[in-house]
């Protein structure tokens, strides 16, 4: 009984968290500035994409996990968001215990006519966060972050017959996507990867299926065509542009 007793007060100091809100403080000397665009096809500003920054440090035993959020923001009708804000001194450089992250909240756009964050639905794509670790308050801290405009591609799977039990056949789509990293060679473009699709979602169901996978408007999109046949999984990945207006139809042969 002793021992269950103190592994559950070690496993509560270790959950144990304490936050703390400073959104509302204002900076007002020795400021660091977050700072950064939302854009979708042909550059054009995203308005309403809420930006929020926080400082966590890291749980050590004896210690809480401390949170502290600092500012809340959103881009205005060019896309951008500024924000300044003041790093404390236990928060700066490389011996401080935790980091600083920049999340943001894309909920309140259309699904139906952006690729978005976060996990949607059909959307393998990730959550948009980034972290840093500050040595200067005088830093720039922010990105240009790319959120495609969202339109769908007829894709026919054919002669799907499976030889074994686990046999499969099926898409995913790479497209532009998220933060500005300069050269993505995988998709030709200066912006990470977003991704969707994969063996539960875009697949065939029957000897011949016609599929509507969604992908990027106006950007090359790469498909990736998954085939586990007999036992033996083989992939191929097509570059697609999709323009405005498309027709495209593909097929694909099992």
């Amino acid at each position: 009984m002793k021992k269950i007793i103190i592994l559950i007060l070690i496993l509560n100091i270790y959950s144990c968290s304490k936050t703390e809100d400073e959104t509302n403080n204002i900076c007002l000397s020795n400021c660091t500035i977050l700072k950064g665009k939302f854009i979708t096809t042909n550059n054009v500003g995203i308005e309403g994409i809420k930006v929020s920054l926080s400082y966590q440090s890291s749980a050590t035993l004896g210690s809480f996990r401390y949170t502290r959020l600092i500012a809340e923001t959103q881009t205005d009708e060019n896309g951008e968001f500024y924000q300044e804000f003041y790093v404390k001194e236990n928060e700066l450089g490389e011996t401080a215990n935790g980091l600083f992250i920049v999340d943001f909240d894309d909920t309140n756009l259309d699904p139906n006519e952006y690729i978005l964050s976060g996990y949607r639905i059909e959307t393998t794509a990730p959550p948009l966060e980034a972290f840093y670790s500050i040595n200067s308050r005088d830093t720039i801290i922010g990105n240009t972050y790319y959120l495609p405009k969202k339109t769908n591609i007829t894709v026919n799977l054919n002669n799907f017959i499976p030889l074994k039990e686990g046999d499969n056949f099926n898409i995913a789509t790479f497209y532009p996507f998220g933060p500005n990293i300069g050269t993505n060679n995988f998709l030709n473009s200066e912006y990470a990867s977003g991704f969707s699709g994969g063996s539960e979602i875009f697949k065939a169901e029957s000897i011949n299926s016609k599929l509507n996978p969604f992908v990027a408007e106006n950007e090359e999109n790469i498909i990736k065509v998954t085939k586990r046949k007999n036992g033996v999984v083989t992939t191929e990945n097509f570059t697609v542009f999709v323009p405005m207006n498309n027709t495209i139809e593909l097929n694909y042969e099992y």
